[in-house]
């Protein structure tokens, strides 16, 4: 079935249920008798999904009927206080993260009501990217690590940059290295003060600022599209005599993400 007639019968069955003349009640017999066979078993599961949604949660999350205006949802409404667009699904394992992203972080948070022919259960949309972290069941989100010049024994540089790519658990914060890339690739600072020259402070930092933005892409296409940030290793000093820790400071974060990883994760050196 085309989206166009799927969307004309959607709008049928929707304006029913909302027709207090009408209700609920003819809205699913219209859609059982009339649209099962038009709409197909897919097209029929993902309607009745979206029509019992509707009916179960609409003064809930103050549901309004969203068209087809390209925002990837099927309605929208607000969770807790936060404005919210859902997406309705039968099958999480169709969806990917990349559908939403391009629509995340924007001040509207994305959730996906997942459909189990039993019950509806509101899943988190990172749920459909990120693998959960065994210690402490939060979500474990991909990065990459832009480390400085390599040297040799002597002291000698080796013209070569590692650039391992870790998971970090934005709960407990538990880095777990997944890869390891190997290539002349400046670290941020050593962009900033080597391949930034001439320039004025402002001007550097957003050099910088876009250094990392390219490398994220760079690394996002040869890695995975669920990498959401590039890090730094870097020396925090604590007290005058010099003590302190490393941490991995986060240069760039997508903002689909930036909600909940953390700005740094304190950590051993990075080999």
């Amino acid at each position: 079935m085309s989206a166009e007639n799927y969307n004309n019968i959607r709008r049928i069955i929707f304006s029913t249920a909302n027709n207090p003349a009408k209700g609920f009640q003819l809205a699913h017999e219209w859609l059982d008798s009339t649209y099962k066979v038009k709409l197909g078993p897919k097209g029929y599961s993902g309607l009745k999904a979206e029509l019992n949604f509707y009916q179960r949660h609409g003064q809930e999350f103050k549901l309004t009927v969203a068209g087809d205006m390209g925002e990837h949802a099927d309605f929208s409404g607000m969770y807790g206080s936060s404005a919210t667009r859902f997406d309705v699904t039968t099958n999480i394992d169709y969806k990917k993260f990349t559908e939403y992203e391009p629509f995340m972080g924007s001040g509207i948070q994305y959730k996906v009501a997942l459909y189990d022919k039993v019950n509806f259960e509101i899943v988190d949309v990172l749920d459909l990217a990120f693998p959960k972290c065994q210690g402490c069941g939060e979500h474990e989100i991909p990065f990459v690590a832009l480390l400085g010049e390599n040297f040799n024994r002597h002291g000698m540089p080796l013209m070569h940059n590692d650039q391992p790519t870790f998971s970090v658990c934005v709960g407990c914060q538990a880095l777990q290295e997944l890869e390891r890339n190997i290539d002349y690739i400046p670290s941020p600072s050593e962009y900033f003060e080597r391949h930034a020259t001439g320039e004025s402070e402002d001007s550097r930092v957003k050099s910088t600022e876009e250094y990392c933005l390219e490398q994220y892409k760079y690394f996002r296409r040869k890695f995975t599209d669920n990498l959401m940030g590039i890090a730094s290793h870097n020396y925090k000093i604590t007290d005058s005599n010099g003590g302190g820790y490393w941490s991995l400071d986060f240069n760039f974060q997508n903002r689909a993400v930036s909600n909940v990883l953390p700005l740094d994760i304190q950590c051993e050196h990075v080999i």
